[in-house]
């Protein structure tokens, strides 16, 4: 598939107990587009709502519509749930991805559908509604012959939970780096996704009290750092806490969070995803937010320290 300079960055191969995966052939630097897929069929979530039979067709007609290579690529494609379903819904329901957030559907991708699973990616896979492709994106550094992987499920999950989602919706039991660390590690590892979680629930019921806020934002941030995770939960930590300023009318830290936020979001998303398009808007114009000033409009503007590398910029921008 189609990457930022047109080369090709994998190859499919062999895993050992994995199946088939995906790996680096050269080394791949943090923020490349890997993978530019179109789907093969789109399921809509309206259709998904309307039951297995209902999806099975729907399926059954996409595949009468494509061509023989295209055919035989669909049924080369791992089933996970042997003879539960009929092959068609079977393969669809163990390779399909969703599109967007909230989904408007399920994409089938022949080569994006071979990326395995790691709880803590070194890829992020998102939907592109502009140019209608899951763009697969470097979230650090990947060594040449390293395995490619995505997340198939949400962010904050402990290592039980992560384990039986799994289970029960793929048939495999994790052994990815973060499932394999040792008992007092993992349950560290638990403890912090668990904080993670209740910062993201919490964050916005901060109010006006924006010093608390951005307290919890940069506490859910040192986490996420931790952690390893560095996803689409960095840009929207870091928009929660512009949203915060916006309130407040702080012109200064409202344009820094923003700014940021976007530098987060061109490296998991690529500079052509939607969201990075809306955060330049705003980025461009931070008053234009539609809550700019809810909680009152201030008298005085104040300005940041210049060197934003300093501790003095960081402790002024998070309040501390």
């Amino acid at each position: 598939m189609a990457t930022n300079n047109q080369q090709r960055l994998y190859d499919i191969v062999p895993i050992p107990n994995k199946g088939t995966g995906v790996i680096a052939i050269q080394d791949i630097p943090k923020g490349t587009r890997i993978m530019a897929e179109k789907p093969l069929f789109i399921v809509p979530t309206d259709i998904m709502k309307r039951g297995n039979e209902v999806v099975e067709k729907h399926i059954t007609q996409e595949l009468k519509g494509l061509d023989k290579d295209q055919q035989r690529a669909f049924l080369s494609l791992h089933n996970c749930h042997g003879a539960k379903f009929s092959p068609f819904l079977a393969i669809s329901k163990t390779n399909m991805l969703g599109l967007g957030s909230p989904p408007v559907g399920g994409g089938l991708f022949i080569e994006a559908s071979r990326i395995n699973h790691a709880c803590n990616p070194n890829t992020q896979n998102s939907w592109n509604e502009r140019i209608s492709r899951e763009t697969i994106h470097a979230v650090r550094d990947i060594k040449k012959g390293e395995e490619i992987t995505i997340s198939y499920i949400g962010h904050f999950a402990s290592y039980d939970e992560r384990q039986s989602i799994l289970k029960d919706k793929f048939k495999f039991d994790c052994a990815c780096e973060v499932c394999s660390l040792p008992p007092d590690q993992r349950m560290a590892s638990d403890d912090r996704l668990a904080t993670i979680h209740e910062l993201d629930q919490a964050i916005l019921s901060a109010g006006s009290n924006v010093k608390l806020g951005l307290g919890m934002v940069h506490k859910m941030l040192s986490l996420l750092e931790t952690e390893g995770m560095y996803n689409s939960q960095v840009y929207r930590a870091y928009y929660d806490a512009f949203q915060m300023m916006a309130a407040t009318d702080d012109k200064a830290r409202a344009g820094e969070l923003i700014r940021m936020a976007l530098d987060h979001a061109k490296v998991v998303e690529g500079k052509d995803s939607e969201t990075v398009k809306r955060f330049e808007r705003l980025a461009a114009d931070p008053t234009s937010h539609m809550a700019w000033g809810l909680y009152g409009r201030k008298r005085t503007q104040e300005m940041g320290p210049a060197d934003k590398d300093s501790e003095a910029f960081k402790t002024w921008l998070w309040m501390k």
